[in-house]
């Protein structure tokens, strides 16, 4: 536990804010992010029996998941991006329920939900990259329910709401659309 705590102050050194950029470009001020208890966050580990990541554990506990707009799909959509929206992270105990749920219906039981599109698709991370206690990082993969197919999105969370902060998004804002 304390050697995690080291790795969490090590990233916080590196003022990892992806996910507050997130927000304040994509999420309306009326509607902050929701705030995670650290408690239910390990609980929902222990339940699937996995270790989130680090950058991912950090992000999440320090600025809340933030509730996106339509601008967000409007703005893929309309530049023709080449990007699935992100919809809705989930609080730990949808992790679970997400989880749980989706796997007695096809998802592979190797992959944890933790958000979804608008289409209803998960964005998950894989079980085995989810085994050590040290784990900086780990790849976020999108899961196709009516395909049953998965792809690999970004080598870890923070780059893979980087994407929704990179070049193509610049001078759109929520309160555009």
């Amino acid at each position: 536990m304390f050697e995690r705590l080291l790795n969490l102050r090590k990233l916080h050194r590196k003022k990892m804010n992806e996910l507050s950029d997130f927000n304040k470009k994509w999420c309306l001020e009326e509607y902050p992010p929701e705030r995670v208890d650290p408690g239910q966050l390990d609980q929902a580990e222990q339940l699937l029996g996995i270790k989130l990541p680090m950058d991912y554990r950090f992000q999440v506990l320090s600025f809340g998941l933030p509730k996106p707009t339509l601008a967000l799909l409007t703005a893929i959509t309309d530049r023709e991006i080449d990007l699935h929206d992100l919809s809705e992270l989930y609080q730990p105990e949808m992790i679970v329920t997400q989880t749980l749920d989706w796997c007695k219906i096809g998802m592979p039981e190797s992959l944890v939900a933790i958000g979804s599109d608008s289409l209803g698709n998960l964005f998950c991370f894989d079980k085995q990259h989810l085994q050590s206690e040290k784990q900086a990082k780990a790849p976020i993969y999108h899961w196709d329910h009516d395909f049953d197919y998965r792809s690999r999105v970004a080598p870890s969370f923070s780059k893979w709401i980087a994407k929704y902060l990179a070049g193509w998004s610049h001078g759109i804002k929520p309160s555009d659309f």
